[in-house]
């Protein structure tokens, strides 16, 4: 992942990076930190129920709907 021209280190981070003395050492880990961020800003697509899928089915009791829409319980 690379990071963009509009991409914004937080706050948060800065500060700690402020107390890290060496330089390879403050560079690695902004670079991590710059990745860790990336991956945590991508959202993952929900997934819908097909169209075709009854929505009032569950398969682990006997969960049904009637045709009215409403739930009932049947054995």
């Amino acid at each position: 992942m690379k990071s963009g021209k509009t991409f914004k280190l937080s706050k948060q981070t800065k500060r700690f990076m402020c107390t890290i003395l060496n330089t390879e050492e403050r560079n690695q880990f902004k670079r991590m930190m710059i990745q860790a961020e990336l991956a945590a800003a991508i959202v993952p697509k929900s997934t819908r129920p097909d169209k075709g899928q009854h929505k009032g089915t569950f398969t682990g009791n006997s969960y049904v709907t009637n045709d009215t829409g409403t739930a009932s319980t049947a054995k």
